[in-house]
């Protein structure tokens, strides 16, 4: 079980909205006459990574919170841990409000309301699970992902199966598509993706009995997202003009093929909205004591009440810029955690 749940919660936190939608993969990895998969291998190679690195740490010296992970980190320097603090709680915000504002989105196309009071019933959900802590977060991700892995699995195998596909698209440019710096950008998404993952990996170091446990989950994590990435980059690929201007491609990529697989994708675009949103959500939580009911139910009030507002604004708009900038910034992390693994390594 011990695998499951770290498998499942670090996937639930990457794929997101961004991630199920489409758009993500379509921003970082799907570029016109490009067909060029280096950064996918590059970005599960480093899920990995991230996802062991973290782990270790903080089954080795018994740190179970974002805030002792960076302060153990950065015990050098004030000034450090507080400029990470603040980077890491504001990529949390952020990502909280783009899952917002995607809930809202579909959820208004569902029930037919304005958008905010969609994102606002979304926050209610996430404030629910909250209540039973880290339990709660599990069980969430451990019934929810892989429900969303295999929906996305069905409709871009179905898609690529079928040959539903643009006449642009041409296998002989598999390897030679070298025209955008894929390195660069796979680095930045994973960097976005996982510069949170210390707020929710951390508190998993409680249960994990060997090191054997953290590699072989963190392996399975980094390969299973992998695969997820390629086949949603080869089906958007293979309808790269159709899809392109879509704020939800893979929805749309679902209609092609029916009009109720367009409906039924809706639904797992919203697991995976929930799933990323508990987990930011509860990477905030952790900024705070929380060792109540009703310090949690408080501080869930407060989190949401501040982040609603900001969900009003177009979820394509925050995924292309918002989540660029965060994933820029995102990378001082990255060689953070590496720097430090190495220094660790050394000792």
């Amino acid at each position: 079980m011990d695998y499951l749940k770290i498998i499942f919660i670090y996937i639930g936190l990457i794929i997101g909205a961004g991630f199920a939608s489409g758009r993500e993969i379509c921003e970082y990895f799907n570029f016109c006459s490009n067909t060029d998969y280096t950064g996918i291998i590059i970005a599960s190679i480093l899920f990995s990574f991230v996802c062991y690195i973290i782990l270790k740490k903080s089954a080795k010296y018994e740190i179970y919170n974002i805030s002792d992970y960076i302060k153990h980190t950065f015990s050098y320097s004030k000034i450090l841990q507080k400029f990470f603090m603040c980077l890491i709680f504001a990529d949390l915000a952020a990502g909280l409000i783009v899952m917002l504002s995607s809930g809202g989105e579909i959820l208004s196309g569902f029930l037919n309301s304005p958008k905010i009071i969609c994102s606002a019933v979304t926050a209610a959900l996430c404030a629910v699970v909250f209540i039973f802590d880290i339990k709660g977060i599990a069980a969430v991700n451990i019934i929810l992902v892989p429900v969303i892995i295999i929906t996305i699995t069905v409709i871009c195998l179905f898609s690529i199966l079928s040959k539903i596909y643009s006449p642009a698209f041409n296998p002989v440019y598999f390897l030679t598509g070298f025209d955008r710096n894929m390195i660069f950008l796979s680095i930045c998404y994973v960097s976005y993706n996982t510069l949170t993952a210390a707020a929710v990996l951390s508190p998993l170091a409680k249960t994990i009995k060997s090191r054997k446990i953290i590699l072989r989950s963190s392996l399975a994590a980094g390969i299973i997202t992998g695969l997820l990435i390629f086949i949603v980059w080869l089906a958007i690929g293979l309808n790269f003009k159709t899809l392109w201007y879509e704020s939800f491609p893979m929805k749309k990529l679902a209609g092609m093929i029916d009009s109720n697989l367009g409906n039924i994708y809706s639904l797992c675009l919203l697991f995976s909205i929930f799933t990323t949103a508990v987990s930011e959500g509860y990477g905030i939580l952790s900024y705070f004591s929380h060792d109540t009911i009703l310090k949690r139910a408080a501080l869930s009030i407060i989190i949401f009440g501040l982040t609603l507002p900001l969900s009003v604004i177009d979820f394509s708009y925050l995924v292309k810029n918002l989540y660029f900038v965060m994933g820029s910034l995102g990378m001082l992390w990255m060689i953070v955690i590496l720097a430090d693994y190495l220094k660790d390594l050394k000792s």
